[in-house]
């Protein structure tokens, strides 16, 4: 977040994050300069306790539409097969997995996936 403060253009890149009313954080995601035509999403997450009310579709949408008008052509992210709920989202907003890849990340072995869109 320090890096994101310090080092974002405002211009064409922001971030949300989703509170309850008691300050409570419960979702964030980011849209961050990749090249000229491509926005990447970055720091999508939704906590468990709020999954299936539609807040990761409303801050996807949000996000979306925010690189769109900053006129990004694209989007891409990058995740990992086991967030199958985001791999979902993703597919029904007309995201595309471009590529599969089994890595060792975090302790453990995951299918790495890469993902995009056409704004």
């Amino acid at each position: 977040m320090k890096d994101f403060e310090a080092n974002s253009d405002p211009s064409c890149e922001m971030g949300w994050i989703a509170r309850e009313k008691d300050g409570l954080r419960l979702g964030s995601i980011f849209c961050v300069k990749l090249d000229d035509q491509t926005a990447k999403l970055r720091l999508f997450l939704c906590m468990p306790e709020v999954r299936g009310f539609g807040l990761g579709k409303r801050l996807l949408a949000h996000c979306m539409a925010f690189a769109k008008a900053r006129r990004f052509q694209r989007m891409s992210l990058w995740t990992h097969e086991s967030h199958e709920s985001a791999c979902a989202l993703y597919t029904r907003t007309g995201w595309a997995c471009l590529s599969s890849k089994p890595v060792h990340s975090f302790g453990v072995p995951l299918i790495e996936q890469q993902w995009e869109i056409t704004l």
